[in-house]
């Protein structure tokens, strides 16, 4: 029942089954029966609905002004009564960026979901700024801290950038170790999400304490971090990465560092969560810094 109590809550707050269904990712004849199921064990009429109206009854409508904005709080009760993982359910709308969690947080995931087996995520990797109640997410980690101050907010991984190739790339082209020489090699560039060319970095000699900004100009721009490795494994081109995807393989040597003498700028990661006291959230969130802390551990 409670279950259901919460999908009546989402449709009412909708007002739509047809935006509800697409947006809960369930059949709208799911929802109908769960909704009549629901008003079968109340006794009463919550939604008057035609094939191109829908309406909340007035008990529907003061049931819901009652409960509109408590599920949270009511889920976190069921929760702390009944102590049991197993009763964790319901669906988390996740936004995560695209590769700085793919070592971190990815091979973890069903560690976290066979914790909650009843719990749901749906997860987007994007790069982007959000507003998570207009954009309905639960939780979030984005670049940069974001505009929207009112959201809850905390700074949860520095990032490392390094840049690298392969031992076949050395032995063909030469070790980049100096930025004069910089564009004098096949460096791959990013783009942001919606094109912008990320090809002006900063870079900062450890030995000298000089600080320079500098252009790259690359042949080759991609937003993908999978196909930028695959063009590095060609032994043709030097890419640059966050620390936590590559510094295992140059460890072991299947890569190689180049820029030796230098650091780059370094990026922080913010993790946002639509509701403070929302039970899911929060366990998502521990999670995530679990994750995080043991990486940097």
């Amino acid at each position: 029942m409670y279950d259901d109590l919460f999908l009546f809550i989402k449709v009412a707050h909708i007002g739509s089954f047809t935006k509800a269904a697409k947006e809960l990712n369930i059949y709208q004849s799911t929802i109908s029966r769960r909704i009549v199921s629901l008003e079968q064990s109340l006794g009463i009429k919550l939604i008057v609905r035609t094939a191109n109206h829908f309406e909340l009854t007035a008990q529907g409508q003061q049931l819901f002004e009652s409960l509109n904005g408590q599920e949270a709080s009511i889920q976190n009760k069921i929760y702390s009564a009944l102590e049991n993982r197993e009763q964790v359910f319901g669906e988390l709308k996740v936004m995560l960026p695209r590769t700085l969690t793919l070592k971190i947080i990815t091979p973890r995931l069903p560690e976290f979901m066979n914790r909650y087996p009843k719990l749901k995520l749906r997860i987007l990797h994007q790069n982007h700024e959000i507003n998570l109640q207009k954009d309905n997410f639960d939780f979030a980690i984005v670049w940069n801290l974001p505009d929207q101050q009112a959201q809850k907010v905390k700074l949860i991984h520095r990032a490392n950038i390094v840049s690298f190739c392969t031992p076949q790339y050395v032995e063909k082209y030469g070790l980049l170790n100096d930025i004069k020489d910089i564009n004098k090699h096949n460096i791959l560039v990013l783009l942001r999400d919606h094109g912008e060319i990320f090809n002006r970095i900063s870079l900062h000699h450890t030995k000298t304490n000089q600080s320079d900004t500098i252009t790259i100009n690359s042949r080759i721009f991609t937003n993908s971090y999978a196909h930028n490795i695959e063009l590095v494994n060609t032994g043709e081109y030097i890419s640059t990465a966050f620390d936590s995807l590559v510094k295992k393989d140059i460890a072991n040597g299947r890569y190689i560092k180049v820029l030796q003498d230098y650091t780059f700028d370094t990026f922080d990661f913010y993790m946002l969560k639509r509701v403070e006291d929302d039970y899911r959230i929060n366990i998502f969130a521990d999670f995530i810094e679990e994750c995080f802390k043991d990486f940097n551990n």
